[in-house]
């Protein structure tokens, strides 16, 4: 499993997209790759003969970590030479790229919590990088109508107490846009006033036209210079993306700190890239001057090809080798079944209908843009221009624009927090206190729930908890001399209180601190409907996904891995199948009968169930949800990251699957009405789920048996939950005790077994388990 810091960040679109069309064309589909930021002319000839060189010299071996001492003594002469800037060679590192040396420093100087300030329009890995250094990336919008550039008075206005640096691109991938020396100097003005660093990305220094003069930040004065650390490198002026060729130059102390990770990651660079680099610094520059002249001319014709293009406007870019042309007019139009909603559905429509690949602006956090690449030759730009521009004029606004509203509330907490359920009648006087002095007459909020029964009051200040806790459950009116069973105060704003929450089972109160989370709320009621339920009216919480067949109740029990939602979506699609519960029952046992009931008016249910059961996309559309995805960058599903059909690449304005943290309050009529939804089961029949290939599919169980593995709780990724129940917030010997006795009781009328999921098909396991329950009734 994959730790949360990898969790957080995304694929390169850049890389993704130009992977695909890498793909398509191995595949025989003429593709124009316009995606790709990497010049298409060879090394120069001189740097490949030293690369040959190196190696029939055998300078093949491990270098000193920084980079050979020749390659930092041409880099530092280049520098002054050409930049005004003079570094010893212990204040140079040369890395496997730019890109390392942007993340090795980043790495050095942010600590959890720092901001660094990002222009956006930015390039797509600077904001990963801040957050596998556990910063956080402040977004300045770097206007159009601005040419995509920063103001000073932006950058002051973006600062504060954490602000730890700025990263400067220039000139700028995506939009090529270049700042002036004037320019330059009034934001050195403000970065002289404060505590900051500048990481200043210059790898397209010289890829810039027309009459353009480019300057180093690290220049404007001395002062600039200690607070700057300049990064570049090899691969765009040489074409040298495949030899990974960078380097950072700058304070001595942040070089060090760059020099400690490439020691404990890369070591040093290759060492035949490395005197490859020697001669391309060293060597004849008239191989660079070409090329730039070359883009020169692609740029010009790209700019006169996108201003004959109803709809489309284009800043001319002074460096790189990108065009950034807004695109936006273009939304809301269709084509052939497309509809396009952003930047993300027309690249898709582009590369699907016109076979070119691009980038979505979305990716570089401006969405009515794209990025094109002319680093291709001119028959690819002409021929890919004219694709695209076929492309959109295929584009029609429709006749009628079927838009979809989502009603989604994101949360700022997205987990249930953990509850502390041993505290003393002191510590809980103390947290009701706490919590009551948030609850303010004007935004206070109150409702008395009937949850199987036992009637819990829910006092909050936060509208998100209320809306759903009105929704899922039935209500309970309460005549003025009658007391709920349960009291759960759930209140935001409590200074200096992580999220949490606290149970007193004396008291029978509960306290829900600093979070939005709909599912901590929901957790703290059913433990607390479990607690009170089993000691007052002998009510037993079980928890598992249950549905009836054909008048025979049965229960699927296990833990992750064990594929337990699969296999309960593809029971539903049996026409004899209808659906309980996909979470917690609460059952009372006499005459010969386990009778469990659904305590639940909705379900709360992960909308990433959608991928098992694709008929709840068109219901979750219709329903209340919380945290379901919109933005790419959201997405945490390393399925569809790694997939090739995004539903958010491809425009969709939201996923279902795209996180875990994802619900929707669904009415569990609407799967197929009174037909295929019961609010009561007898159970007849339970199924403990397992996941072992080398065991037989299904394996009965008598009553001690199953109730050992149930209180067990072994989990196929360690750990264990005793009787699988997240919701039991009592594990004391008394209440396992009390689990136990109540689990004898059901298996005293209803027939247990073992079924694996690991040793056949699902809809082999599924027959497997409706033939049985068939069998038992």
């Amino acid at each position: 499993m994959n730790s949360d810091r990898i969790k957080n960040i995304s694929e390169s679109q850049t890389v993704k997209i130009s992977a695909k069309a890498i793909t398509m064309r191995k595949s025989g589909i003429d593709v124009i790759n316009l995606s790709v930021g990497e010049p298409d002319f060879p090394t120069p000839q001189n740097v490949k003969d030293a690369g040959k060189k190196a190696i029939d010299n055998n300078l093949t071996k491990y270098t000193v970590n920084k980079g050979i001492i020749e390659l930092r003594q041409a880099i530092a002469h280049k520098l002054k030479e050409e930049n005004n800037l003079e570094y010893d060679v212990n204040n140079i590192i040369v890395s496997n790229g730019a890109k390392q040396s942007i993340l090795m420093v980043m790495m050095s100087i942010v600590n959890k919590g720092d901001e660094v300030i990002i222009p956006a329009p930015y390039w797509v890995s600077y904001p990963e990088m801040v957050g596998l250094a556990e910063g956080k990336p402040v977004f300045i919008n770097a206007s159009e109508e601005n040419g995509f550039k920063i103001t000073p008075e932006q950058l002051k206005d973006n600062m504060s107490a954490n602000t730890k640096a700025l990263i400067l691109c220039n000139p700028s991938n995506p939009t090529g846009a270049a700042y002036t020396l004037s320019e330059l100097e009034k934001l050195a003005e403000i970065v002289e006033q404060e505590d900051i660093y500048v990481i200043a990305d210059e790898i397209y220094e010289k890829l810039i036209y027309d009459d353009y003069r480019f300057t180093s930040f690290a220049s404007l004065s001395e002062n600039v210079k200690q607070k700057t650390i300049v990064i570049n490198g090899l691969s765009k002026a040489y074409s040298m993306t495949g030899w990974r060729l960078g380097y950072a130059a700058g304070p001595a102390d942040i070089i060090e700190g760059a020099n400690k990770m490439q020691s404990h990651s890369t070591s040093n660079t290759s060492s035949i890239s490395q005197y490859a680099g020697l001669e391309a610094l060293t060597g004849p520059q008239f191989e660079v001057s070409k090329m730039r002249s070359e883009f020169e001319k692609r740029r010009n014709y790209l700019l006169y090809k996108l201003e004959t293009i109803p709809g489309v406007s284009c800043q001319k870019p002074s460096g790189a080798f990108y065009v950034f042309p807004n695109v936006s007019s273009y939304y809301g139009k269709e084509y052939n079944g497309t509809f396009i909603r952003n930047s993300y559905g027309l690249a898709y429509y582009l590369l699907r209908e016109a076979k070119v690949a691009l980038v979505p602006g979305g990716a570089f956090g401006s969405d009515d843009h794209i990025r094109i690449s002319y680093a291709t030759s001119m028959e690819n730009l002409e021929k890919g221009i004219a694709r695209i521009a076929e492309a959109l004029a295929n584009l029609k606004t429709p006749a009628k624009v079927k838009s979809i509203k989502l009603n989604n509330t994101e949360t700022k907490i997205k987990n249930r927090v953990p509850v502390e359920s041993s505290i003393t009648i002191e510590n809980r006087n103390a947290l009701v206190a706490e919590a009551e002095a948030q609850l303010k007459y004007d935004n206070y909020y109150e409702w008395n729930a009937n949850i199987n029964g036992v009637i819990i009051q829910l006092r909050t200040n936060n509208g998100h908890l209320y809306d759903f806790w009105v929704e899922n459950w039935y209500p309970a009116q309460l005549e003025t001399d009658l007391e709920p069973h349960g009291i759960i105060y759930a209140v935001e704003g409590a200074v200096g209180r992580e999220s949490y929450s606290f149970y007193s089972s004396e008291t029978k109160t509960g306290v829900l601190f600093n979070t939005d989370f709909y599912g901590s709320l929901r957790t703290l009621a059913l433990g607390m409907v479990t607690d009170i339920g089993e000691r007052s009216f002998d009510l037993h919480a079980i928890r598992a996904m249950t549905a009836d067949y054909s008048g025979a109740g049965l229960a699927l029990i296990g833990p992750k891995g064990t594929k337990k939602t699969e296999i309960f979506y593809r029971l539903l699609k049996n026409e004899n199948v209808a659906l309980h519960s996909t979470d917690l029952i609460f059952a009372k046992y006499g005459g010969g009968y386990a009778a469990a009931d659904l305590p639940e008016r909705k379900i709360y249910t992960p909308t990433n169930a959608v991928t098992e059961y694709e008929k709840l996309n068109q219901l979750f559309d219709r329903s209340k949800c919380e945290n379901v995805v919109t933005k790419k960058e959201e997405c945490q599903n390393q399925k569809c990251q790694s997939g090739e059909e995004c539903l958010i690449d491809k425009g969709y304005p939201y996923c279902y699957y795209a996180s875990k943290n994802s619900f929707a309050m669904l009415d569990p009529y609407w799967i197929g009405g009174m037909q295929k939804h019961v609010k009561r089961i007898d159970i007849k029949s339970v199924f403990i789920l397992k996941n072992n290939p080398s065991d037989e599919m299904l394996k009965k169980l008598d009553a001690d048996e199953a109730i050992k593995i149930l209180e067990g709780g072994y989990s196929t990724t360690g750990g264990n939950e005793p009787f699988y129940n997240q919701h039991l917030l009592l594990n004391s010997p008394d209440r396992l005790d009390l689990q136990r006795g109540f689990y004898k009781k059901l298996f005293d009328v209803a027939k247990c077994y073992y079924i694996n999921s690991g040793t056949g098909k699902v809809d082999e396991i599924v027959n497997k388990i409706l033939s049985t329950v068939a069998k038992e009734d």
